[in-house]
């Protein structure tokens, strides 16, 4: 299948510069959200654009990036879904690039198959920076032909692309890479205010750490470091918005947890953590300073 066109439903502070990614590349776009303000600035930018998910069924590919599973469910599935939209005979692929759990993608799964659609799971990683840049990661689950098939898009949007397994193996990598992701976030903003208090920079501490053992992607590089915090605190707006999708990331990793069984207690205490964080000003005040330090 030769992917042509690609509707976006979700264009939010990560979905608008990966739409744009797509654009750049030569797709021909459209752009569902609710936000009137981003459905201007795409159709300035040559994107059809609309409110309505069940516009977007025509497409060759639908890449879904939505908040949580409430909003995905009723997209998709809902009264006035995109599934009830679709063409006969028209095929799309439905590319999963919110975080959920294999669960939610095989609910989907079976709704879709009797509508034509086919179903691939696509999270990423790289945050707002690698979005702007197109060089997310993206992990992906699904049948090898579908997955071969929209490759060249998912190459517009990311430098690593990673076919993980069958249906859910992405979303179970992408969960576990939060994990880990959201601990540093929280963590190294607090090793970067400790050092900068005791007269250590951000940018003296960053080259030692990215060749010693506190090494992760925000120690790397003090430059790159910044622009992410940037990113994700530019305004209050921005942090609670951040702060609400990393909280469910955890969550579903608690949920995974839950389903192998097992537990694991660190985990349990930086989800805690992270829920007592988003009411707390003086969490979102450093990651602030942070990003606006040059």
């Amino acid at each position: 299948m030769n992917i042509k066109t690609v509707a976006f439903i979700g264009a939010g502070l990560i979905g608008a510069p990966m739409a744009r990614c797509v654009q750049r590349a030569g797709f021909e776009l459209m752009v569902c959200d609710r936000n009137q303000a981003v459905l201007d600035a795409f159709a300035a930018a040559g994107a059809r654009v609309t409110r309505d998910a069940a516009d977007c069924a025509t497409a060759d590919a639908i890449i879904v990036l939505l908040a949580n599973d409430a909003q995905i469910t009723e997209t998709l599935l809902g009264e006035n879904g995109l599934i009830k939209a679709i063409p006969a005979g028209r095929n799309p692929i439905v590319c999963m690039m919110s975080t959920t759990l294999p669960a939610t993608l095989h609910t989907l799964k079976a709704s879709l198959d009797e509508a034509g659609a086919r179903l691939v799971d696509a999270p990423i990683s790289g945050g707002i920076v690698g979005a702007q840049n197109g060089s997310l990661t993206v992990m992906m689950g699904g049948e090898a032909d579908d997955v071969e098939a929209v490759m060249p898009l998912m190459q517009s949007m990311g430098q690593n692309i990673f076919h993980c397994g069958p249906l859910g193996a992405g979303e179970v990598v992408k969960v576990i890479n939060n994990m880990l992701c959201v601990t540093n976030m929280f963590l190294t903003a607090e090793a970067v205010e400790l050092a900068r208090l005791h007269g250590v920079s951000y940018e003296q501490l960053s080259p030692i750490l990215s060749v010693s053992t506190g090494l992760n992607f925000l120690t790397a590089d003090a430059q790159v470091g910044r622009a992410q915090y940037r990113a994700w605190a530019g305004s209050e707006e921005d942090c609670a918005a951040t702060y609400r999708i990393i909280a469910k990331d955890l969550h579903l990793a608690l949920k995974l947890a839950d389903q192998a069984p097992t537990d694991l207690g660190l985990l349990k205490s930086a989800s805690h953590y992270v829920d007592e964080a988003t009411a707390d000003p003086q969490v979102m005040a450093r990651w602030m300073s942070i990003g606006s330090d040059r």
